[in-house]
């Protein structure tokens, strides 16, 4: 008859129970393991391997997470007191809410939205490494386009260009690459 492991490790279901409404209280893996008398490599090794134990776990881990959360949008709107002190005396009590506590919070609900935290979005390394390869291969594309032209279309282009801007040439380069215009300009 196969058993689950817990009798090799010791992690019997009632120190699961006993993790899990400790993961629900601290919602730190390394203090539920302790409450429990497991380590927490073998937390971790459950974790991994039965699918109703990391269901549960994360049930537990949102339940303490809740507190947290609320404690952190008081702070960013109402504010938290913070003291004045001149000459070694408390002069004032200012309740001042946290605008970065406020950016965390809206990160943390819409990263695609208001940025990225440490785990989701781009870092800045990536953003440039995808502009870098955009600029060359605009870069690489043009240069191909302007290879395979001849000399006398460069020419060309480039006159054109010129006049289009108001850059008036030499009469005797514009009659050989632009003679209707030439005589445009003449009139």
């Amino acid at each position: 008859m196969a058993h689950r492991g817990w009798k090799r490790d010791g992690f019997t279901p009632a120190k699961k129970a006993k993790a899990i409404e400790a993961l629900g209280k601290c919602g730190n893996v390394t203090d539920a393991a302790r409450v429990a008398g497991v380590s927490d490599t073998t937390f971790y090794r459950h974790l991994n391997r039965d699918p109703d134990f990391a269901r549960s776990c994360e049930l537990a881990r949102e339940q303490a997470a809740k507190p947290l959360e609320t404690l952190a949008w008081q702070r960013a709107t109402e504010g938290a007191p913070e003291k004045v002190i001149r000459n070694g005396e408390i002069v004032q009590i200012k309740v001042k809410p946290s605008d970065a506590m406020l950016g965390m919070l809206l990160r943390a609900s819409d990263p695609k939205k208001y940025g990225r935290l440490s785990r989701g979005g781009a870092t800045r390394k990536q953003i440039e490494r995808k502009l870098r390869r955009k600029i060359e291969t605009e870069t690489r594309e043009k240069m191909r386009r302007e290879l395979v032209a001849t000399d006398e279309e460069v020419k060309e282009a480039l006159v054109k260009a010129l006049w289009a801007h108001g850059i008036r040439i030499r009469a005797a380069q514009s009659a050989e690459r632009a003679p209707n215009r030439t005589a445009e300009a003449e009139e």
